[in-house]
C-alpha cells in the first residue's frame, strides 16, 4: 500500500494549554464566588427575600461546582497506573454529572421553599434585594466570560459554565422582581421569581446529565457518525469489512475504538501493519479517535467452519458479511 493512501491531516493537541487556562479561570471564579455567596446570603436573610436567598444558595452550589471542576482538572493530570489503566480522566465526567445533579436537586428545593412563601407571605426589603442582585449579575457575568473558552472543549467546564450562566439569568430575574415589588408592593412576585429560577436551573442542567450519563454508559462519542466512519474505513484499499466494533468516550476529547478488521487474503505482515496505520490515521484525523485497538483478520475468517466462536465473531452476519454495529448511537 502506498503512503499516498494515508494522507490525512492531523489536528494539533492543545488540550494541556486549555486545561491550564481553564484551571486558572476556575480558581479565580471560585475565590470571588465564595466571597459573594457569604455577602448575598447575609443580605438575603436581612431583607427576608426568598428569591435572594435562593440565588445565594444557587451561588453556593456554584462554589461547590467550581471547586469540584478544579479538582477534576487537577486529578486528571495524574498518570495511569496498574489499577487505573485509563488514568483519572473520567473524574471530569463524574464532576459534570454531580454538578448537574446537584442543580436538579436544588431546583426542587427552591420550588418547595417558594410554595411555603406563597402560603406564608412576609414583607421584603426590595432595596437591598435589587442592589445585591445587581452585584451578583456583575460577578456572575465576569465568571461566565472567564469560563467561556474552556466550555468549548470540556464537558466538565461546560457544566460549570452553564451553572454560572443560569446565575446570570437568575440575577436578572431577582433584580426585576425586586424592582416590581418596590413599585407594586406585591410580595408574591418573590416566590414567583424563585419558581422561574428553579425552572431555568432544571432545564439548563438536563442536557449535561444526559451527556455525562451517556459517556459513563460507554455510548458513542457525541456527534460521531458511526455508519460514515465504517464506510470510510472500508474504503481503504484491501479492507473488506470490520466487525465487533466498539467506540466510546473516556473523557473530554479522548475517544477510543476497538474492532476486528478483515482484509484481503494473502496480505503480508508488513502490508497488514500498513493497513492498520492507515486506519488509525484516518480515525484520528477525520473522526477524532486517537486510540484504536485493531485486530486484523483474513476476510471470511468468521464464516469459516473452523472459526465459529461466538465471542470472536461477535457482530458478523453470515447472510451478507456486513458488521452489526455494537456501538451505541
Amino acid at each position: 500500500m502506498s503512503q499516498a493512501g494515508c494522507n490525512h491531516n492531523h489536528s494539533n493537541d492543545d488540550s494541556h494549554g486549555h486545561s491550564h487556562a481553564s484551571g486558572l479561570a476556575l480558581n479565580f471564579s471560585l475565590a470571588i464566588t465564595v466571597i459573594f455567596v457569604i455577602v448575598e446570603a447575609l443580605i438575603g436573610l436581612h431583607a427576608r427575600s426568598l428569591a435572594l436567598v435562593s440565588d445565594a444558595g444557587h451561588n453556593f452550589s456554584d462554589a461547590l461546582s467550581l471547586g469540584l471542576s478544579s479538582y477534576a482538572i487537577w486529578i486528571a493530570k495524574k498518570p495511569a497506573n496498574a489499577r487505573k489503566t485509563f488514568g483519572y480522566h473520567r473524574v471530569a465526567i463524574l464532576a459534570a454529572l454531580l454538578n448537574s445533579a446537584a442543580l436538579a436537586v436544588m431546583s426542587i428545593s427552591i420550588v418547595a421553599s417558594a410554595w411555603n412563601s406563597f402560603t406564608h407571605p412576609h414583607a421584603i426589603d426590595s432595596g437591598l434585594m435589587v442592589w445585591t442582585a445587581v452585584g451578583a449579575l456583575v460577578i456572575n457575568t465576569v465568571i461566565v466570560f472567564a469560563l467561556h473558552g474552556g466550555a468549548k472543549n470540556s464537558l466538565n467546564i461546560r457544566a460549570t459554565y452553564i451553572h454560572m450562566a443560569t446565575d446570570v439569568i437568575s440575577s436578572i430575574v431577582v433584580a426585576t422582581a425586586a424592582i416590581a415589588i418596590h413599585k407594586t408592593g406585591l410580595v408574591v412576585l418573590d416566590p414567583l421569581a424563585s419558581l422561574l429560577i428553579a425552572g431555568i436551573i432544571f432545564v439548563s442542567c438536563w442536557n449535561i446529565i444526559r451527556e455525562a450519563t451517556d459517556i459513563l454508559l460507554e455510548g458513542s462519542p457525541r456527534g460521531l457518525d458511526v455508519e460514515k466512519m465504517i464506510a470510510a474505513v472500508e474504503a481503504i484499499p484491501h479492507v473488506q469489512s470490520l466487525h465487533d466494533l466498539h467506540v466510546w468516550t473516556v473523557s473530554d476529547g479522548l475517544n477510543y475504538m476497538s474492532c476486528h478488521l478483515e482484509v484481503d487474503a494473502a496480505q503480508t505482515l508488513a502490508e497488514c501493519a500498513e493497513i492498520t496505520r492507515c486506519v488509525n490515521k484516518l480515525l484520528e484525523s477525520d473522526f477524532g479517535i486517537a486510540h484504536a485497538t485493531i485486530q486484523v483478520e483474513q476476510a471470511g475468517a468468521c464464516l469459516d467452519s473452523g472459526a465459529s466462536d461466538d465471542l470472536y465473531c461477535l457482530g458478523q452476519s453470515p447472510r451478507n458479511g456486513h458488521p452489526h454495529i455494537e456501538a451505541t448511537v
